[in-house]
């Protein structure tokens, strides 16, 4: 018989693994006071996009217009692109602790993405790809992620990105509020 001899190791009395425990026993009561990302201040932050707005992506411009709809329980986010693409419309709501954004892309399928909320800073909310509807095959083309940028009252940036076949692009829209006539 063949025997494996290890050098012996009192665990209780390793200094390495007590300084790991330690700092442990530290770090970790300290992440529940971090600021943490918030639905509600994710939901209060969409809904002051309500009205319209001018905006670039790729040196084209278009028009976007936010509406709150079902008694203020979801937003409505209509996108008019320069012809000839099709508008598109996508519908943001609270799904409990989290936002959901819906999708209805010109191409024929709805993709599902969720976020927290507001990213820790208030700046940002980042909708990750949950699910989707209509999808052909699986391989084609959908959007993926969606970004919200808040720059300031008056401006705000949107990076879409795409999947089809594996690889994703990005486009970046930057809006502005469009002045009240």
């Amino acid at each position: 018989m063949c025997e494996i001899l290890l050098p012996k190791r009192d665990w209780r009395y390793d200094a390495d693994m007590f300084k790991r425990l330690l700092m442990l026993a530290i770090v970790t009561p300290l992440l529940s006071l971090m600021p943490r990302a918030s639905a509600s201040d994710g939901w209060k932050q969409l809904l002051a996009l309500a009205g319209e707005w001018e905006g670039t992506e790729a040196g084209r411009t278009t028009t976007i217009t936010y509406t709150v709809i079902s008694g203020g329980t979801a937003l409505m986010e209509s996108m008019k692109m320069p012809a000839p693409q099709p508008d598109m419309v996508t519908v943001y709501h609270r799904d409990g602790d989290a936002l959901v954004a819906t999708h209805y892309c010109s191409i024929g399928n709805q993709p599902r993405m969720r976020a927290p909320g507001a990213s820790p800073d208030g700046k940002s909310i980042r909708f990750r790809f949950a699910d989707i509807t209509n999808l052909a095959k699986p391989g084609d083309g959908h959007i993926q992620h969606l970004t919200v940028n808040f720059v300031d009252g008056n401006h705000f940036t949107q990076e879409w990105t795409s999947v089809s076949n594996g690889k994703e692009e990005a486009a970046v829209f930057k809006w502005t509020r469009k002045e009240k006539k």
